[in-house]
């Protein structure tokens, strides 16, 4: 089945609102045997939304939309879906009567009339029900030039559609797939794209299997998709085997993530000092759930002042050395474990740029402290790039020194 999405809202586009719901049906369709094959972003225009409808309808079975189905002036997705496709809008009394009820819990007064605009269903439309919001989503089996097709509306909301799609919207899915395109996947950690690449492909020759890579600075993901499950497992291993510890442990897509399950298997705790990453070392971990298990806590510790009151760092360090070095990573990460009474801890202090490097200090150096019980390692780094590259490409060797550590204990 081809499946298409629709993305609907302007502030999408004026980058207002980071599109998470494309990314989020991308992995949930992919996680269970179905291709996304294209998306378009709309503004809240029905020209636009009647042309991307044009476009996709031809070339896709299934399309869903995103976002339009509330009660304001610029929800027009069940009108602009049900002018293209010839089908009429009626209200269904049930959706009324819930809304009705929805809006006298608040105690606001009379409910409004546009309130009841997210009643109007298309005919023969089924209903999906919204256990986390108004505005129910909605599956239509129609045609479009003598051909079928499913479209599904699905309201803007990430945390309205994400639940709505996995129980509502999955199993129809499931129940009429008849071939799915299984993709299974790992992470290489500090590897380079076309080395993976060509190991790879060696491996799968001309078998029915294509793979993708998503190279970062953590490293390469590594996706193989094809019909055939057993054989994507099959090969999964032989690489696993060929890259050996390089590849994540427990499934992981991250360091963050990898970094969580070893701390944990190992009954460690870990906490961070940051200076130039700002708390990005600490929010990789916090992302996921249930570190409170393994994660104390975090100093960012941007000025002088901070690094000596608050991590001890000696005066005559900052003073001879500079905030921006081996000492003074050195005495943050050794403090950091003690204040917080932690098996594990990160330091990080650099120059992120744009200003402030020196012909001794430039732009990209960053020096990182790890410790991990009784063994602490402390590298210096140049990295190049933005801002933004430079604070990235430090929390990712950071977790790497980290991993590295790990494995040693």
């Amino acid at each position: 089945m081809k499946i298409a999405v629709i993305s609907t809202g302007s502030e999408l586009l004026k980058g207002a609102t980071v599109n998470t719901n494309l990314a989020f049906l991308g992995q949930a369709l992919t996680a269970a045997g179905f291709t996304l094959e294209r998306g378009a972003i709309v503004p809240d225009s029905g020209k636009s939304m009647t042309e991307a409808l044009a476009s996709l309808a031809p070339v896709s079975d299934i399309i869903i939309t995103t976002g339009g189905l509330g009660p304001t002036s610029d929800d027009i997705t069940r009108q602009v879906v049900c002018e293209f496709f010839g089908l009429k809008l009626k209200e269904d009394p049930q959706l009324r009567k819930k809304l009705e009820e929805y809006w006298q819990s608040l105690k606001r007064g009379f409910a409004p009339e546009a309130l009841f605009l997210q009643a109007q269903v298309p005919e023969n439309a089924v209903v999906l029900e919204n256990r986390n919001g108004t505005a129910p989503g909605l599956w239509l089996n129609t045609q479009k030039d003598g051909s079928a097709k499913i479209i599904i509306l699905l309201p803007g909301p990430p945390s309205e559609l994400e639940p709505m799609f996995m129980a509502e919207v999955m199993p129809k899915l499931e129940a009429i797939a008849v071939e799915r395109i299984f993709t299974e996947r790992f992470m290489v950690a500090g590897a380079a794209e076309l080395t993976i690449q060509q190991q790879v492909e060696a491996v799968i020759g001309n078998l029915p299997v294509e793979p993708a890579y998503c190279a970062s600075a953590e490293g390469v993901r590594v996706f193989l998709a094809g019909t055939d499950r057993p054989l994507l497992k099959t090969k999964v291993a032989e690489l696993k085997k060929i890259f050996g510890n390089a590849v994540l442990a427990n499934d992981s897509l991250s360091l963050a993530e990898e970094a969580s399950f070893q701390l944990r298997s190992r009954k460690l705790t870990l906490s961070t000092a940051e200076s130039c990453t700002g708390g990005m070392i600490a929010a990789a971990i916090t992302d996921l759930a249930g570190s409170s298990d393994i994660f104390k806590g975090s100093v960012v510790a941007y000025s002088n002042e901070v690094k000596e009151k608050m991590l001890g760092v000696p005066a005559e360090i900052l003073i001879k050395h500079g905030a921006v070095s081996e000492e003074c990573v050195a005495v943050m990460v050794d403090n950091v474990c003690a204040r917080f009474a932690t098996d594990a801890g990160i330091a990080v202090s650099g120059i992120a740029g744009p200003g402030g490097g020196t012909p001794d200090k430039p732009v990209g150096l960053v020096f990182i402290g790890v410790r991990v019980k009784g063994r602490a390692e402390v590298r210096k780094f140049n990295f190049r790039g933005s801002r933004e590259t430079v604070r990235r490409r430090a929390v990712a060797s950071a977790f790497r020194m980290l991993r590295d550590l790990l494995f040693q204990q």
